[in-house]
């Protein structure tokens, strides 16, 4: 069967089999609303008698014991003879608990979807009212269902290339926020230097001021407090020995072409430019620190990807060292997924189904999810499974795309489908 032999799905599969047999009553469910300061607890039994009604605990050292005293205490009292935890994920709140709760003997963890426990409180009428009450039984229900995934926190290569992955994401988009402070700092002290307009004929004489060395070098004459004045009264010739100076090789055409572009250029008035030179210098220094970081990222990436069952993905043409990181780390060790559908849905790409009688449309499927790779990855697994080169060229076009239009043949969306690497 595509879900298991369960109607719910193959975690309430799992969970029928692990209380087959079990009076209910002595099934107990622990429902843990996580947030930064505190945890608060509410437990009931397989049937929904309520145990634990409440009880608010301080996210120390001290609260988890008391945590687990309680979980003991009212195990005890039911003769439970299964205790399942549920905790609502929270961000990397959540992450500490889960794996303290993950090492003690007897008590099976499962982690939330807060998606999911929103909608059990909209199913229960309490659409318009949240509290911690609330969300901890929900927790509750939900793990009667069986709902509530296995937590994966160990410390293998591909759990360790979430974080630095993550971490590289973030500082690129902090590069990414600055670069374009500093480009408006270099139109006020250059007016017009990366313009473009087809229509009026103009053209920016570099194609990058940051992705290219001269251009970094223009950025950088700009926040020593040079103006186009300045660079338009230098000869080529002087004007290549400038850039040399800074370890970049000037051709002579490209430096007669900035030269008037600058004698061209609108001049800056002082009112426009007060103060902006030293700001485009610290802004280059905050840059130069992030490439830094951002490189010894990655340097950290490449023997832990060497380490995991994502490595060979390096081999593929085109697929380096950054892009192969995240998809293992969205992954993880293969072992954990059901079937290959599952890692669809995980990154946001499962195609939106629509079934009425004999008609089964299959629309587009949606944006991957940014934080867990991204578009740097949705290619892969057509590459990994080595689907034909059409296809494979057919779904990276799409993957560039702002919003991926194709459908995935149905192999990518049943048990069956393209093993993983």
């Amino acid at each position: 069967m595509m879900h298991g032999a369960h109607i719910g799905g193959q975690r309430a599969g799992a969970f029928l089999e692990l209380v087959d047999g079990v009076d209910p009553r002595r099934v107990l469910l622990v429902g843990v609303d996580v947030a930064k300061a505190t945890w608060f607890v509410v437990a009931s039994n397989l049937v929904g008698e309520v145990v634990v009604d409440g009880v608010r605990l301080v996210a120390d050292r001290a609260g988890l014991a008391v945590l687990e005293r309680l979980i003991a205490a009212t195990s005890g009292q039911l003769d439970a003879a299964v205790v399942v935890v549920g905790v609502e994920a929270a961000g990397h709140h959540h992450q500490t608990l889960v794996g303290h709760l993950g090492d003690r003997e007897g008590l099976v963890v499962r982690l939330l979807n807060p998606a999911q426990v929103a909608a059990v409180r909209k199913q229960q009428g309490n659409r318009r009212r949240k509290t911690d009450w609330l969300d901890a039984a929900a927790i509750c229900e939900l793990l009667a269902r069986g709902e509530g995934s296995p937590p994966h926190l160990d410390a293998s290569p591909a759990a360790t290339l979430r974080p630095l992955w993550s971490g590289r994401k973030d500082l690129v988009d902090a590069r990414g926020r600055l670069r374009q402070q500093a480009g408006a700092l270099v139109d006020c002290l250059w007016p017009g230097f990366s313009a473009t307009d087809k229509h009026a004929g103009v053209a920016p004489v570099l194609s990058s001021p940051f992705d290219t060395k001269a251009g970094r070098v223009v950025v950088g004459l700009l926040a020593e407090g040079w103006t186009p004045a300045g660079i338009a009264a230098a000869d080529p010739a002087e004007l290549r020995q400038i850039f040399a100076a800074r370890g970049c090789r000037l051709s002579g055409p490209l430096a007669g072409r900035l030269i008037a572009r600058a004698a061209s250029a609108l001049a800056p008035h002082p009112a426009a430019t007060a103060g902006k030179a030293a700001t485009l210098a610290g802004l280059l220094g905050a840059l130069a620190a992030l490439d830094l970081q951002i490189a010894g990222l990655e340097a950290e990436m490449a023997p832990l990807l060497a380490a995991t069952q994502g490595a060979k993905l390096t081999q593929i043409r085109g697929v380096a060292t950054v892009a192969a990181a995240g998809f293992v780390a969205l992954v993880g060790h293969t072992g954990r997924w059901a079937d290959w559908s599952k890692v669809w849905r995980a990154a946001g790409l499962d195609p939106a189904r629509s079934q009425s009688g004999a008609t089964d449309a299959m629309a587009s499927a949606g944006k991957a999810r940014p934080g867990a790779g991204g578009r740097s990855w949705t290619w892969l697994p057509a590459s990994a499974a080595n689907q034909a080169a059409s296809t494979t060229a057919t779904r990276l076009a799409c993957a560039t795309a702002s919003t991926p239009r194709w459908r995935w043949p149905r192999s990518a969306t049943r048990s069956d489908g393209p093993a993983l690497p």
